[in-house]
């Protein structure tokens, strides 16, 4: 009894130790979890010092956990940024206890990148203090994209506007700085008759130079190239030291031009550069600093037809987006060709129309009652929608729509300036559906060199395995004969797969022959039904040849071995994958062609599946989990033989129910 309140003690010391144990070890897990993940994560006391936070910062910032931790996590967004951040954050917190939002964040090498964040407040009870978890991901290149995107209709709505080149020029510098960081900027046009640059809007650090000779300057270059260009200080240096260039002006680290073009003709260029850092900019840049250049080259064939004939209507022709302006009750008044080539309705016909004769009915009716309270409120409304042409075409455009005021601030019209962006909607259907492939081809290619290891290696052992016990001195003679038989149907089996392989090398080399015979067609099929029918009655099988009379004699003029091969691949197939029932082998005669068919009762194909099992790495087995022997070449083979012979093939089958191919070949091989 004296000893019981010392064990009591004992006992909990040690329940507070493995509960002391158990949490570090969920911590490590925790922690192994963090560090493991995608995401950038990290956690930050309510003051925002960073406590913890993963490897995801190396990997997205450059910035090592290490050298993060004890710093400010606010340090790290935008300055301007910064403080409405601080104060986004803590308002979500103190109201949902989480929140989320999209902000700029510095890296190692001072520049910035977009990242979405989602935050939480998470009170640790055992501490007694409240940590703040922010999960981040980096959005740079989905913001990059619709920047672009944004940059690239805010500009041709400029063009449309802006009533100088120099207001469209400030524009330009507005819009690039919303996606990079440009304090080096001019465009440049070039005078023909005198063989100079001079300046026609400029933004530099360093220097201000008003003219300069063509020749021998980058910005020729560009001219002469007449695509947009990228060139580092050591490219400047070496064309400068092989006597290509001249140095004028400072030289930058990294220097990028694209030509301004009138038709086909390159009049000038715009030139973006940076004085400090090779790293300022990339080739990826060259597309924006390409958008700009053509958006220059509208903006100058608008104006230049605007100082001819004073209309702003013309430019609105010209527009490479469609527009439309409609009255204050949204009844059509204008529509430019652009809209017309794009819809199908003439000017004619569209006319008085209301816009929602372009309704696809994909849409809900809400979509189109807060597009008219936007606009009619006074503001602009943008986004995407998927209309329908006049021949009832589906199409989709990205739309801006605009009110346009009188001089009492009253709407009078609206203006519409729509993209037809069908092309990169499909683009990106065709991307995801391209990967799908991609990862189809890949499981297909790895079912295949299984195959294709089983198909060698199986023989081979077998042909091994029997010349061992044809070497036993007790092997009688009937042994060796049943031994002999094995090993010959082994090399045989073996053979065939090595053929297959070489044949369909052959055919995707495009060095396949083709040798021109004339071929009694009721010869091959009661030779191909003959040559199966022992391998089809032990299978309990019937075959049977389907003349189109008894004695029929028609002929094709094509390659003998490639037709037979045809044939006796298809017929190998159908005994392959039957358990029961017949096979039928025949053709009908047509003027110009024959439709040669084999029809079987076996397991039959799904219609997922038919389209594949012509392409090489396929086996109806694949889907079916059916294991036959062969190396899944044949149909690939038959396929690649009939585009030789000018044929085609098809298939019609239903699981469980067997399959009947078809394929066509011309009666003369031309």
């Amino acid at each position: 009894m004296d000893n019981e309140p010392n064990l009591i003690s004992d006992e909990i010391s040690l329940r507070k130790e493995v509960e002391r144990i158990n949490a570090e070890k969920s911590e490590k897990r925790l922690r192994l979890i963090l560090d493991n993940s995608f995401n950038m994560i990290a956690l930050c006391d309510l003051g925002g010092n960073i406590i913890y936070c993963n490897d995801s910062y190396r990997e997205v910032l450059g910035f090592s956990p290490e050298t993060l931790i004890k710093s400010n996590i606010f340090t790290l967004f935008h300055p301007d940024e910064r403080e409405k951040a601080k104060e986004d954050i803590f308002i979500q917190l103190l109201n949902e206890g989480k929140g989320q939002m999209e902000s700029r964040f510095i890296t190692k090498e001072g520049y910035y990148k977009f990242l979405d964040h989602r935050f939480r407040l998470v009170d640790e009870h055992d501490t007694g203090r409240d940590t703040i978890v922010i999960s981040s991901q980096d959005i740079s290149e989905k913001k990059r994209s619709e920047m672009i995107l944004t940059v690239q209709r805010n500009l041709a709505y400029s063009v449309i506007t802006s009533r100088s080149f120099l207001e469209f020029y400030k524009t330009i510098i507005r819009e690039l700085n919303s996606i990079m960081e440009v304090n080096n900027i001019y465009v440049a046009f070039y005078n023909e008759k005198r063989g100079v640059f001079r300046l026609a809007g400029i933004s530099d650090e360093r220097d201000e130079i008003d003219e300069w000779p063509a020749e021998g300057s980058l910005t020729g270059l560009v001219m002469e190239y007449g695509k947009p260009v990228i060139f580092y200080k050591d490219d400047i240096l070496r064309m400068h030291d092989e006597g290509k260039v001249e140095l004028i002006g400072t030289t930058a680290e990294v220097w990028l031009g694209a030509p301004v073009k009138s038709g086909d003709k390159t009049i000038g260029a715009i030139v973006i550069q940076n004085y400090d850092s090779p790293d300022a900019f990339t080739k990826s840049d060259l597309e924006i600093i390409e958008i700009i250049a053509n958006e220059i080259t509208i903006f100058l064939e608008m104006k230049s037809a605007e100082e001819a004939s004073q209309k702003l209507n013309i430019a609105v022709i010209q527009s490479p987006a469609s527009v439309l302006i409609t009255d204050a009750d949204g009844n059509i008044e204008f529509v430019n060709p652009k809209f017309s080539r794009v819809t199908g309705y003439e000017i004619g016909e569209i006319l008085g129309k209301n816009p929602n004769i372009l309704n696809s009915g994909m849409q809900p009716k809400e979509l189109y009652k807060e597009m008219w309270d936007t606009i009619s409120s006074g503001r602009e409304w943008r986004g995407e929608l998927q209309n329908r042409k006049k021949n009832g075409e589906f199409y989709w455009e990205d739309i801006s729509i605009s009110p346009i005021f009188n001089e009492s601030g009253v709407i009078v019209n609206y203006v519409g300036v729509k993209e037809d962006i069908t092309d990169r909607k499909k683009l990106i259907g065709d991307l995801i559906t391209a990967k799908e492939k991609a990862e189809e081809s890949d499981r297909l290619k790895t079912a295949f060199l299984q195959n294709i290891s089983h198909e060698i290696r199986t023989p081979m052992n077998s042909i091994l395995g029997f010349i061992e016990l044809l070497q036993e001195p007790d092997t009688s003679g009937e042994e060796r004969q049943e031994y002999i038989g094995i090993i010959e149907k082994s090399g045989h089996r073996m053979l065939g797969t090595i053929n297959d392989i070489i044949n369909i090398s052959k055919i995707e080399a495009g060095i396949m022959s083709v040798q021109i015979n004339t071929i009694e067609l009721a010869s091959v099929v009661n030779e191909v039904t003959g040559m199966f029918r022992p391998e089809a009655e032990k299978k309990g099988m019937h075959i049977q040849s389907e003349l189109p009379e008894l004695n029929d004699k028609t002929t094709i003029e094509s390659d003998y071995e490639k037709v037979f091969a045809i044939f006796t691949n298809l017929v190998k197939n159908a005994i392959k994958y039957s358990n029961h029932g017949t096979i039928t082998v025949g053709y009908v005669s047509h003027p110009n062609s024959v439709e040669c068919y084999v029809k079987d009762t076996g397991i039959g194909i799904s219609k997922e599946i038919q389209s594949a099992i012509f392409e090489r790495f396929t086996r109806a087995e694949v889907h079916s989990r059916r294991s036959v022997e062969g190396a899944g070449l044949g149909l690939s083979i038959v396929k690649g033989y009939l585009q030789l012979l000018g044929g085609s093939i098809y298939l019609q089958s239903e699981p469980g129910e067997g399959s009947k191919f078809t394929f066509e070949l011309p009666k003369v091989l031309k």
